[in-house]
């Protein structure tokens, strides 16, 4: 164990010197420092593609603009903004999580720093698809605001990113079943070892970087560039439309926005024709740093948004009362 703990530190220095090299430091934003009473994150979400879809679902939006995110990958944006300047701020705020893998990066130091954590893959976890599909995690939401309609919330939604929720692309799917079924047993250390055998594998027999998806699901991006960007705006549409919804139940200034984009095969530099695939942490290229950032004003009183909270809640009640349901 200690033996893994110095390889992956050398593992950290090592790439943070080439990528630094590479690409210059990374002068990100800190989206939680800026200003909002609910922020929504969608995960890998590229800003070039959502502004092509955005404006069908927030006409009425008050700003869009794409911002640089200080990361490439959930880990690295996680440790990189959950740090001291945000610890009092998060105090206040409550956390509404499907990605396991942010439970993996930062411990059991969640419920310590947020007045509220909600992990929701812990309980609504589709190991079908391998992902949390965005109607729990909204339905989540609207009970955390019900219990809670003073604190403001911090609510991450798994899509866009693979897998994809629409069934129309359940071939790309099972190209890599268990990939982010794994996600749920995430072991930091081992998996940045793996990860950099795994980049330099395909480096080295396909000549591209690979990360975040699963390798077939690279391999056929390679191969079939179009439809796998055609599945990535479907599942980006899936999880707007509950965006949506929140920006019309929820009170006050939402911002939507990102941890990092997604590649589909732009090079990794001017230099050099590798081509990147998924989200590689400290890959500082357009496609995987530039996110949106969207700010949607919902000028109603709290008691109208909880209204319109429990409006949502009961009629999804009445739908699901002959099954599983989701759980109040």
């Amino acid at each position: 164990m200690i033996v893994i703990k110095i390889l992956d530190i050398v593992y950290d220095k090592v790439l943070n010197a080439i990528t630094t090299m590479l690409f210059g430091p990374n002068e990100g934003v800190n989206v939680l420092t800026l200003n909002w009473d609910h922020l929504i994150v969608l995960d890998a979400c590229r800003c070039d593609i959502f502004k092509q879809v955005y404006s069908d679902f927030f006409p009425s939006a008050t700003r869009f603009k794409c911002i640089l995110s200080p990361a490439s990958s959930t880990m690295e944006f996680v440790r990189k903004n959950f740090n001291d300047t945000v610890v009092k701020k998060l105090r206040d705020i409550i956390f509404v999580n499907s990605n396991p893998v942010i439970d993996h990066a930062v411990g059991g130091k969640l419920e310590k720093l947020f007045y509220k954590y909600i992990p929701v893959w812990r309980n609504y976890w589709d190991n079908d698809i391998g992902t949390v599909k965005p109607e729990n995690t909204f339905y989540a939401a609207l009970r955390a605001y019900m219990r809670n309609p003073n604190k403001k919330m911090i609510i991450w939604f798994l899509q866009p990113h693979y897998p994809y929720v629409d069934k129309r692309f359940d071939q790309i799917n099972k190209l890599g079943m268990d990939f982010m079924n794994k996600a749920l047993h995430h072991d930091a250390p081992n998996s940045n070892l793996l990860m950099l055998a795994k980049i330099m594998k395909n480096l080295l027999m396909r000549g591209y970087l690979c990360a975040g998806i699963p390798n077939k699901v690279c391999e056929y991006a390679h191969q079939n560039p179009s439809e796998i960007i055609k599945a990535y705006i479907a599942n980006l549409v899936s999880v707007l439309h509950y965006a949506k919804k929140l920006t019309e139940i929820l009170s006050g200034k939402i911002v939507i926005t990102s941890d990092h984009g997604e590649a589909f095969g732009e090079p990794l530099n001017k230099l050099t024709f590798i081509r990147v695939y998924g989200h590689p942490s400290r890959m500082c290229i357009s496609s995987l740093i530039q996110v949106p950032y969207l700010e949607v004003e919902n000028n109603i009183s709290r008691h109208e948004a909880i209204r319109k909270a429990l409006r949502y809640l009961v009629h999804i009640s009445i739908i699901q009362s002959g099954g599983r349901g989701i759980q109040q």
